[in-house]
């Protein structure tokens, strides 16, 4: 706690401990292990080299004692318990809620927890399952496709009448332009950004960056620009207009990623099952 808090206030705050009593454990596990562990510095505490260590090593103890617990506390013959899940944003919000209904109504017993994550998930971590692009370099992960989207360009009719319809990806160019954000590492890597911008060329600068999906839309819906978005959303039914439609799109392969460990699960792969069937 105190590593991830940074403040030895706030740590033994949190911990519902008294603050000389938990410096003193810090003074008795250093003591014990030899080791300076943490950095003294003005504004807390920050992890020495050996203290990093040791922080991963403890890290990677307690969530494989959770998983384990999990496994050893998991009913089989049952379809019960929580299981949470790590997902992207969008696809959380316009294609996983939409479609849970009928595995819940079918297996009230279990309980989901849904996570929307903005950051790039690297690993499930505490999670039971996660839903994303592939996680490179984690041989403990079995991860399933499920479905890939593409991305898409969409602006408003008020937009395009007073800014022009681009006819070619160099055009975008002129236009203004609305992404997640610049320095986010999205799986298609700010395509609106760059698609046709020729790397002699100066670099396209968005317009706006904001960190929702319906928030860009909500922007090409106000008229103030060209927002790129998942096809998973109904978008052209709220009556923007897909620009450069017949322009080459990329492909954004999704998984449906769970620990090895928890291969024989009945609720994990039937969630699977069911989303799979599901699609896109």
């Amino acid at each position: 706690m105190v590593a991830r808090e940074g403040n030895m206030t706030r740590a033994a705050e949190k911990l519902n401990v008294s603050q000389p009593s938990l410096s003193q454990l810090i003074n008795d596990l250093e003591y014990n292990l030899k080791a300076k562990l943490f950095d003294r510095i003005p504004r807390g505490m920050r992890l020495t080299p050996q203290g990093e260590k040791l922080y991963t090593h403890a890290k990677e103890i307690i969530e494989k004692h959770e998983v384990f617990e999990k496994i050893f506390h998991e009913v089989e013959d049952e379809l019960q318990g929580d299981l949470k899940i790590i997902i992207m944003p969008y696809i959380g919000t316009d294609w996983l809620i939409p479609n849970i209904r009928n595995f819940l109504n079918k297996y009230p017993q279990i309980s989901l927890q849904i996570i929307l994550s903005d950051n790039e998930i690297q690993d499930i971590g505490e999670h039971d399952i996660a839903i994303c692009p592939l996680i490179p370099h984690q041989p403990q992960l079995i991860q399933e496709p499920l479905f890939t989207v593409s991305i898409r360009l969409f602006a408003s009719e008020s937009y395009l009448k007073k800014f022009g319809i681009p006819q070619k990806p160099e055009e975008l160019s002129n236009h203004r332009l609305i992404v997640y954000r610049e320095n986010y590492h999205n799986p298609y890597e700010n395509w609106l950004l760059n698609i046709g911008n020729d790397i002699t060329n100066k670099p396209r600068k968005a317009y706006i960056q904001i960190y929702s999906l319906h928030g860009m839309i909500n922007c090409a819906l106000n008229g103030l620009g060209i927002i790129e978005a998942p096809d998973l959303t109904n978008i052209l039914n709220l009556g923007l207009k897909e620009v450069l439609p017949n322009m080459p799109r990329p492909q954004v392969p999704l998984y449906f990623i769970y620990d090895k460990s928890r291969k024989n699960s009945k609720k994990i792969i039937h969630l699977y099952n069911y989303l799979l069937k599901i699609g896109k």
